[in-house]
């Protein structure tokens, strides 16, 4: 069974927003990852039991009939962010998470659409999509930290333009997909070129 596209779609935005040049973008984009997995399980529990009840707790809608994080590892995972975005949302506004940890949950979530509708992430994901995730796989905990600086260089010095007769007009502002506020015109537009740049440096 295929995972429904508007669990895609959700993590679709999610990614956007990470690789977006916005202020707080691992805030925004982590509150919304803690939100699909939640959506996830429930859509899941739904599937399997028509009678589930989309409106539980977050608790009841991991554990359920065809869901049950809590007996794996990344159920606790998942536990601890949402206690941190609860913590976020209703202790201290003013909390955020780091580039790293933000990372580490997209990454999981896409760990619970696999674990709910098996191999989402390599028969449903675009092209586009995966390479993204290789490269937040590589920012996030299960990430080589040794390889970050040199994928970030090897984006800088990548050739991003098609021809040489290209230029920019004097009054342009030019954009740099190489660095990272950029990158993500980069990854849907040159995805290739992306993809290159982690096989070089053997990420997967």
């Amino acid at each position: 069974m295929n995972a429904p596209p508007r669990i895609i779609d959700a993590l679709e935005s999610i990614i956007d927003i990470y690789f977006s040049g916005i202020r707080h973008r691992e805030r925004a984009a982590f509150i919304l990852c803690d939100n699909l997995i939640e959506i996830t399980c429930k859509t899941r529990a739904k599937e399997i039991n028509n009678k589930f009840e989309m409106a539980c707790k977050f608790h009841k809608a991991i554990n359920a009939q065809g869901v049950t994080l809590k007996k794996v590892e990344l159920g606790s995972r998942v536990i601890g962010y949402r206690d941190t975005r609860n913590n976020m949302q209703h202790a201290d506004i003013a909390a955020t998470v780091d580039p790293q940890y933000c990372a580490t949950a997209i990454i999981d979530a896409v760990k619970v659409i696999d674990h709910c509708w098996q191999n989402t992430s390599k028969n449903q994901f675009s092209p586009w999509m995966r390479c993204a995730l290789r490269i937040i796989r590589l920012y996030s905990s299960e990430g080589d930290t040794s390889k970050r600086y040199l994928f970030e260089r090897k984006m800088q010095q990548m050739r991003w333009r098609i021809s040489d007769r290209e230029s920019v007009k004097a009054n342009s502002i030019q954009i740099e997909p190489g660095f990272r506020d950029y990158w993500w015109l980069a990854i849907r537009m040159r995805t290739p070129q992306v993809e290159e740049c982690l096989n070089e440096l053997e990420i997967l």
